[in-house]
């Protein structure tokens, strides 16, 4: 059983961002020696922190940036986190869930709220260069990012 302070930092929001990867420094970065450019987004967003354009954004970033919902951060802190892989329908569903001690509603509820969810998020992100898409039947979703580089 999970102590209260636990399951209390689950719920905040700004713990499914601190729990996913925050940056994508394994992309946004040309190995040494390397002469490839440096990968990232190719429209450049402003940190709201210090008024600069980064093209290499972390979730937290995005998420201020277009007002994404709790449940929908939830949903592309999952996605983010693959890298690009695919991510399986039933792990979003974990995360979304994830402060409910009783695992979330029945799986037709959890998927319908899922489509609303997602649907919402898409259109949020839909001019952004930032993605999610469906990866094949029962395969689950990836992010997917324009890239400049």
């Amino acid at each position: 059983m999970m102590s209260e302070s636990k399951l209390q930092s689950l719920r905040s929001p700004a713990a499914a961002f601190s729990r996913a990867d925050g940056t994508l420094d394994s992309i946004s970065k040309s190995a040494p020696g390397s002469k490839a450019a440096p990968f990232g987004l190719a429209k450049p967003l402003v940190c709201p922190c210090c008024n600069q354009q980064v093209t290499a954004p972390s979730l937290e970033i995005v998420v201020d940036h277009y007002g994404i919902t709790a449940l929908e951060a939830k949903i592309l802190s999952a996605v983010w986190r693959g890298k690009g892989h695919a991510i399986p329908t039933e792990r979003i569903f974990d995360a979304m869930y994830i402060d409910d001690p009783d695992g979330g509603p029945s799986p037709a509820k959890m998927y319908a709220s899922f489509k609303v969810a997602l649907c919402h998020l898409r259109e949020k992100l839909e001019s952004s260069g930032i993605g999610i898409e469906n990866v094949g039947y029962r395969r689950g979703y990836r992010l997917v990012m324009a890239m400049r580089g």
